[in-house]
C-alpha cells in the first residue's frame, strides 16, 4: 500500500531541511578551514544530519562542495546578472553592474574563498571549473551579451565583446585579487569612493568604443 501524501510530503520536507543544513554547515566550514580542511564528519556534526543522508544527497565531499560553491555562486551573480538582462542605456547598466560588483567583491566571506581558491585550487580543479562556470565566466558572458545588443543597437563599435567585458571587469576590480593574495586588503571603500571608481571605469569604456554618432551623448566630446 502506497504511503498517503502526506506522510511523502513531510519526508519531503525534512529532506529539504536536512540537505540546507547540510549545505550551510559545508559553507561555513570552507571558509573556515579551506577545501582540505572540511571533513564529513564535521558536516555531519554540524548539520545533525547522518552519512547516509549526506551520499544520497550529493554522493560525498566533492559533490556537497560542488552543490553549495554553485549555489552561493549563483546568487553573487543573479543580481548583477539583472542589470545587464535589461535595455537600459550603456552608462546606466554599466554604471548599475560595476556598483554592484565593486561592493560584493570586497566583502570578507568573497575575501576569505578567493584566499582559499588561490591557495588550494591547484588540489581540487573539477570544483573550480565549476566556480569559474558558474561564477565568473558566466557573469563574463552577461557583460558581452549586452554589450553585444548595444553594438547591434549603433551605440558602440568592439571588435571583441569578451574581451572588452574583461577590461572593465578589471577596471572596476583593479589590484583587489592581488592584494587579497598578499593578505593586503584596500580598507573599505565609502559609498562615494565606489561611485567614484565606477564611473571613470564607465567614462574610460564608452569613450574608448562609442560610435561617433554616440560620443556626445556620452560625453565624450567630439
Amino acid at each position: 500500500m502506497s504511503e498517503k501524501p502526506e506522510k511523502l510530503e513531510k519526508q519531503s520536507t525534512r529532506g529539504s531541511a536536512r540537505r540546507r543544513a547540510m549545505m550551510d554547515a559545508a559553507w561555513k566550514l570552507l571558509l573556515e578551514k579551506g577545501f582540505s580542511g572540511v571533513t564529513l564528519n564535521d558536516v555531519i556534526s554540524q548539520s545533525g544530519g547522518s552519512r547516509t543522508t549526506l551520499y544520497e544527497a550529493f554522493g560525498g565531499k566533492d559533490g556537497l562542495l560542488g552543490a553549495v560553491m554553485t549555489e552561493r555562486c549563483v546568487e553573487f551573480s543573479a543580481e548583477l546578472h539583472i542589470s545587464l538582462e535589461t535595455d537600459l542605456p550603456p552608462r546606466d547598466a554599466l554604471t548599475d553592474f560595476g556598483t554592484k560588483l565593486a561592493k560584493k567583491i570586497v566583502t570578507e566571506e568573497v575575501a576569505r574563498f578567493t584566499q582559499i581558491l588561490y591557495s588550494e585550487g591547484q588540489h581540487f580543479l573539477p570544483l573550480i571549473e565549476k566556480f569559474f562556470e558558474v561564477g565568473p565566466d558566466s557573469t563574463r558572458k552577461h557583460l558581452a551579451d549586452y554589450l553585444s545588443r548595444q553594438q547591434k543597437k549603433g551605440r558602440i563599435s568592439i571588435e571583441d565583446p569578451d574581451h572588452c567585458a574583461e577590461l572593465f571587469e578589471a577596471m572596476v576590480i583593479g589590484d583587489w585579487q592581488s592584494r587579497i593574495m598578499k593578505h593586503n586588503p584596500r580598507p573599505p571603500m565609502s559609498e562615494q569612493q565606489i561611485e567614484q571608481r565606477v564611473s571613470r571605469a564607465v567614462q574610460m569604456l564608452l569613450c574608448g568604443i562609442a560610435t561617433p554618432d554616440h560620443r556626445e551623448k556620452f560625453g565624450c566630446g567630439s
